[in-house]
């Protein structure tokens, strides 16, 4: 038997998620029901034209019950979890296509070799370095192995992908654990699939690497209006914890009415919950609303008087030309040019940020349970209810299992806030402090202030850390 070629170009994406689609539903009492498709990606063979059993698929995934009847996420540019799906699918179209193979003509050899494919791809900037682990590569094998299911469904071939079928499968049963409840799932597996070497991670950014990331700002940035931007960005991740949706539908309203109030509070929908209008509020710091007020009223109303915005759309992070809101995708383009700037090899995205807050937020509940061990903080976890759900509403977590993967990393962490103070809310305050303290300093040796701004800012900033520690409200803000 003649071996096929597994190797294929990935020149472009193949799918584009669709802003504005309405999907026929079901027609009842002479009326046809629609259900809103937009944002669902529209795949393509890579040669442009329409690939309909991908396409078909995509609508399948539209009609299934999950998310409450929404179907899987479709937020942000890429269409969300959509996207992601169509993005695993995608690594077999190019298989077929490149290799002219029918979907219906794939056998278990095909599908090992197209598995074996993605296993040995490598990194085109880093050829020694392997593109995926064994978890992503699970996550495309099983998608696509969903995705040939209903191939065979449309084409009347069950035994398509099946037990001893054209590409046998196994099933496989495991109990999984949801705010503490135990189900069953069940999913399917393929002989080419292997386990998983380590359960994922939750790795945090570190203090140098962020410390690194503000001196490339500092450095590289061509405007003041960049270089504040940029600053403020890994000031809203680092203190907030909220994804990069969240963070880029911040609005200028939110920001000015919180610092109105004693406690500065903003409220911004959560993602991945399962269902829309879910929101959690998160807290500013008074040194954060300083930075965010003194963005709004010099960077940002400077770039929207400039491009005579009228009416103003109100989103806190604009571009420099043209003003318009800031992109999702931008957001990100902005880390990865940060990360190259300051010569940073290691991963330093926007979600790391993230990964630090949700680890200090169990780091605080360790310290403040007495917690002893991984194992039995777990267990407090598990049977106290407040606490898990006070927890879970500070981070955005649907599941406290999600927020349980932190424990391991927040135990390495715990010593840092039980030597630095007893008070662990007071901690992180204090820490912010210093990191705006020292911020200000590096500003001022480098020329960004003068004297004269500098020694108010500095005061500022006092003003603000005795709002924070002390409770005293501020006359400005009251």
């Amino acid at each position: 038997m003649k071996l096929r070629i597994v190797d294929y170009p990935e020149t472009h994406q193949l799918f584009t998620p669709l802003p504005k689609l309405m999907l026929y539903n079901y027609f009842a009492h002479d009326e046809i029901h629609t259900l809103d498709g937009s944002m669902i990606p529209f795949i393509s063979w890579p040669d442009g034209s329409p690939c309909i059993p991908a396409n078909a698929y995509m609508i399948k995934l539209r009609l299934q019950s999950g998310r409450r009847g929404a179907g899987p996420s479709r937020t942000g540019s890429k269409g969300g979890t959509f996207g992601q799906y169509a993005g695993e699918i995608s690594h077999l179209i190019r298989f077929c296509f490149y290799n002219k193979i029918n979907f219906t003509e794939l056998c278990d050899d095909d599908f090992c070799q197209f598995i074996d494919g993605l296993r040995k791809e490598t990194k085109i900037n880093k050829p020694a370095q392997l593109r995926r682990n064994e978890r992503t590569i699970n996550s495309i094998g099983k998608r696509c192995l969903d995705f040939l299911i209903q191939v065979g469904e449309i084409n009347g071939l069950p035994k398509l992908v099946a037990p001893n079928g054209n590409i046998s499968t196994t099933t496989v049963n495991a109990v999984h654990y949801r705010n503490g409840k135990a189900y069953k799932r069940t999913s399917i597996h393929h002989r080419s699939l292997r386990t998983a070497s380590a359960k994922k991670t939750r790795r945090p950014i570190a203090e140098a690497t962020i410390e690194r990331l503000r001196n490339a700002i500092d450095e590289f940035s061509t405007s003041d209006f960049l270089c504040n931007r940029r600053h403020l960005m890994i000031s809203l991740f680092e203190e907030m914890g909220a994804r990069r949706a969240e963070i880029q539908s911040i609005t200028i309203d939110q920001i000015i009415a919180a610092s109105k109030v004693k406690k500065p509070i903003i409220t911004i929908n959560t993602l991945k919950q399962g269902r829309t209008g879910i929101t959690r509020e998160l807290e500013l710091s008074a040194p954060l609303i300083d930075e965010l007020l003194n963005y709004i009223r010099g960077d940002r109303r400077a770039i929207v008087k400039r491009c005579r915005i009228i009416p103003d759309h109100g989103f806190l992070f604009i571009t420099e030309r043209g003003g318009r809101p800031l992109g999702i995708d931008t957001i990100t383009t902005e880390f990865s040019k940060i990360r190259h700037a300051a010569g940073i090899e290691e991963q330093a995205c926007a979600h790391l940020f993230r990964h630090a807050f949700c680890t200090n937020i169990v780091t605080r509940l360790i310290s403040e349970t007495q917690a002893l061990s991984p194992d039995s903080f777990r267990q407090t976890m598990m049977t106290n209810k407040m606490l898990a759900e006070h927890a879970m509403a500070k981070s955005g977590h649907s599941s406290l299992e999600s927020l349980l993967d932190y424990v391991d990393s927040a135990f390495r962490a715990k010593s840092k806030y039980q030597l630095i103070i007893h008070n662990v809310e007071i901690a992180q305050k204090y820490e912010n402090y210093e990191k705006r303290k020292k911020r200000l300093r590096h500003d001022f040796k480098i020329g960004k202030f003068t004297k004269q701004q500098f020694i108010e800012r500095d005061e500022q900033l006092d003003a603000a850390m005795d709002r924070d520690l002390l409770g005293r409200p501020d006359s400005e803000n009251t």
